[in-house]
């Protein structure tokens, strides 16, 4: 697994230095930003695993950059650890409820803070079930937000996703190229979800590469075309030249046969929607994306399907 990254934020340059250097022997990765607006910028490009975020800046304070986060669905899932020189009961209730996980009052003793900074990143992917390859949700806060949709009763469209052919990919080019696959197709998803703004859109990645997206049916189909087209147009810099000249991988068998699969990174989607069908469980869900998917993968190349009939 990679190593986690911590983002630093904090005007006090001083500070930033000493934590890079007692977090790099600990083995994390950081990223420094001395501003909110640098902090922001480092945490949409890089998905850091975690925050740690003074209170006190110019500009755009912690609290601020704290709000922003946790609206943003790309950054809303960051644990945050708040750093500040406040001792107030009223400073540290303000930012566990805007989404802070944990608090600490400087000045800090650094074993006690790496400690925490441990318990945060253990209970965050405990609770989150985050995939460690993506980071998105996975497991049981996907079944989580099913269920939830289920209960309020809003239209929701959930759409399966999945490449085709990746078994062979990873054959073929081994496990760490097929790896940089899975983290493109989360991107793009995301992407596509962050145009729209729509703090209620989700995805989950079900393992693999396999991943699943919850919005609302009227946009079902327009995300996936531009899902699709994202990935094909993207495919090339996922193959060799040679390969991309042949337009197919070969893979040999045990017994010596040699199958051809295309040198093309495509993706198929299958999806439901509660606003056609009478959907009353997320083992419905599970059970009728996957027919789906199954009757999508006899066909060539990318598709995308919703399921319009009544059950």
């Amino acid at each position: 697994m990679d190593k986690e990254t911590i983002l630093i934020v904090d005007d006090d340059l001083d500070l930033t230095e000493i934590l890079k250097t007692v977090l790099q022997k600990k083995g994390y990765k950081t990223l420094i930003a001395e501003n909110g607006f640098l902090a922001l910028e480092l945490a949409f490009n890089h998905n850091p695993s975690l925050i740690l975020l003074d209170v006190m800046m110019p500009e755009l304070d912690g609290f601020g950059v704290c709000q922003k986060l946790r609206d943003n669905f790309y950054t809303s899932h960051i644990p945050i650890i708040m750093l500040t020189c406040r001792e107030e009961l009223e400073s540290k209730v303000k930012g566990l409820t805007l989404g802070a996980d944990d608090y600490v009052t400087k000045p800090f003793n650094f074993s006690e803070l790496l400690a925490r900074i441990k318990a945060v990143l253990r209970r965050t992917h405990r609770e989150r079930g985050s995939n460690p390859l993506t980071a998105l949700p996975g497991g049981n806060l996907i079944e989580e937000q099913i269920k939830k949709r289920l209960r309020e009763g809003k239209y929701s469209a959930f759409l399966y996703l999945d490449l085709n052919y990746f078994k062979a990919y990873n054959d073929y080019y081994g496990y760490k190229r097929g790896d940089q696959v899975i983290k493109h197709l989360a991107e793009v998803l995301l992407t596509a979800i962050e145009k729209d703004k729509d703090r209620d859109d989700f995805v989950g990645h079900i393992g693999g590469d396999d991943f699943i997206i919850i919005t609302t049916p009227q946009k079902s189909e327009v995300l996936a075309n531009q899902i699709i087209k994202k990935i094909e147009e993207t495919s090339h810099q996922f193959f060799e030249d040679r390969d991309l000249k042949a337009r197919s991988i070969e893979i040999k068998t045990r017994s010596g046969e040699v199958n051809k699969y295309p040198a093309k990174i495509t993706v198929t989607i299958g999806g439901i929607s509660s606003q056609d069908l009478n959907i009353k469980s997320h083992i419905q869900v599970s059970d009728s994306l996957a027919e789906i998917k199954r009757y999508l993968k006899k066909k060539e190349g990318s598709n995308f399907m919703v399921e319009r009939r009544k059950i």
